[in-house]
């Protein structure tokens, strides 16, 4: 079965479970999830410019995303990497505004699929309520939009 579409699926009370194919190699894959030049062109929103990239994928490195919000205030992702095994694996933390009770712990797996890439992400929260709390800030949203432009840049 191909996912040329985000396949969105809450699993449990406190995970999220994403999965999407890519049609290149998980090498390629990698760099567009790992490259801050890269990042910055696939995930950038239309209404909410990025104005913040930065990105040390290495065991203890760490990684701040920030955008300019709708209201003018921005927000941002940033957290520590926890493990990482390029190209396959990425294990961080992903904190909200900065905020160690709106985080998540984000494992990302990369895995042959043909000649393309199945991506599996696993978002687990510390409980139900911060899953939820997190889905209510519209943070799915647009998720399979930003992962089609993944999957554009890639061909360019």
């Amino acid at each position: 079965m191909s996912l040329d579409q985000l396949q969105t699926v809450l699993d449990g009370d406190t995970d999220i479970l994403l999965r999407r194919d890519f049609a290149h190699p998980p090498a390629k894959v990698w760099r567009a999830l790992t490259e801050p030049a890269l990042i910055r062109q696939w995930m950038a929103v239309q209404d909410h410019p990025m104005t913040r990239c930065e990105f040390d994928p290495r065991p203890g490195g760490s990684f701040h995303f920030e955008w300019e919000g709708p209201d003018g205030n921005s927000f941002f992702f940033s957290g520590p990497v926890v493990e990482i095994r390029p190209p396959h694996h990425i294990t961080h933390i992903e904190h909200f505004n900065g905020d160690p009770a709106m985080s998540a712990r984000i494992t990302t797996d990369l895995a042959a699929n043909g000649s393309g890439t199945r991506m599996t992400m696993i978002m687990r929260y510390d409980s139900a309520e911060a899953r939820a709390a997190a889905i209510a800030t519209g943070m799915t949203d647009g998720m399979d939009e930003v992962y089609a432009r993944l999957d554009a840049l890639l061909i360019a």
